[in-house]
């Protein structure tokens, strides 16, 4: 068992070795989380995980820091087993992974749940504005999928989403990912632990943006995921009628200042809260 009468001593990984991964992945699986091996291996190549470990070794707490560009730094992936949970642990890892991003000379961003802004609130950070995750049901495949032709190099679709080249990268080598295009922009999808997630999506305008999420959406069996700025009211009403409703809400929030928002105008669903 954990002693809380102590500090809690976070520890920041190196590479991911398979019992790392392996203890990464069981967080995720109890918390009914959708990331995937894959996206672990994406935080530790591109960011940094750090954990909290019990006596025996085992993985009890997590969290990642994501740089975005050179000002920014994201904050994700704060995970503590279910059975020690309200010890201090999440705590403990996001004020070391705050004090990761402070040292890098980074501003701090994150998307929080209704509990995480109560929390974060108490450290300085303010909202930028909310988001919202649609859920669609799971139904059959009835057609193939033919998004994988239209898959695009991600130095093309990085034009518009500057922040994370990398990030495209990634996700568009992944064998079970595909990218939607249109003359209005592109969304991509990829598969969850749980869902398919559609995201990031970036389009022109709203109604291109709501024509790329149908499509995109089309013939996906399974439940599947997007995370959509609240401010946009068209999508949300094309979601309705396509299948979706409100799963939660999340708060993106950053330390201080502002940042610049870049080109969030054309942002119609994120990656998802994880990546920023």
């Amino acid at each position: 068992m954990v002693n809380t009468e102590a500090a809690v001593a976070v520890e920041t990984l190196g590479p991911l070795t398979p019992d790392v991964q392996d203890g990464l992945d069981a967080l995720v699986l109890q918390s009914g989380w959708n990331q995937t091996p894959q996206d672990w291996a994406f935080f530790s190549r591109e960011g940094t995980v750090c954990v909290v470990r019990d006596v025996q070794g085992r993985i009890i707490a997590s969290g990642a820091v994501l740089p975005h560009a050179a000002q920014v730094a994201w904050i994700s992936m704060i995970l503590v087993a279910p059975d020690l949970r309200g010890r201090g642990l999440g705590r403990a890892v996001f004020l070391h992974c705050l004090a990761l991003v402070k040292a890098a000379g980074r501003t701090a961003c994150l998307d929080a749940t209704p509990d995480g802004q109560r929390l974060y609130s108490q450290f300085s950070f303010v909202p930028v504005y909310g988001v919202t995750r649609w859920q669609r049901a799971a139904r059959p495949q009835v057609v193939p999928t033919t998004r994988g032709p239209e898959l695009a190099d991600s130095k093309t679709l990085a034009v518009l989403d500057a922040p994370l080249p990398a990030l495209l990268e990634d996700f568009l080598a992944r064998p079970d990912a595909a990218c939607v295009r249109s003359s209005e922009g592109f969304a991509i999808v990829r598969r969850g632990r749980i869902a398919h997630q559609i995201g990031p999506l970036l389009a022109l305008t709203e109604a291109g943006a709501a024509e790329l999420m149908k499509r995109a959406a089309h013939g996906l069996a399974g439940l599947v995921f997007m995370d959509v700025p609240d401010e946009r009211a068209l999508l949300a009403r094309q979601l309705r009628d396509a299948g979706f409703t409100q799963q939660r809400s999340f708060m993106r929030m950053v330390l201080g200042e502002q940042p610049p928002r870049g080109q969030t105008h054309f942002i119609h669903a994120i990656a998802g809260p994880e990546f920023g």
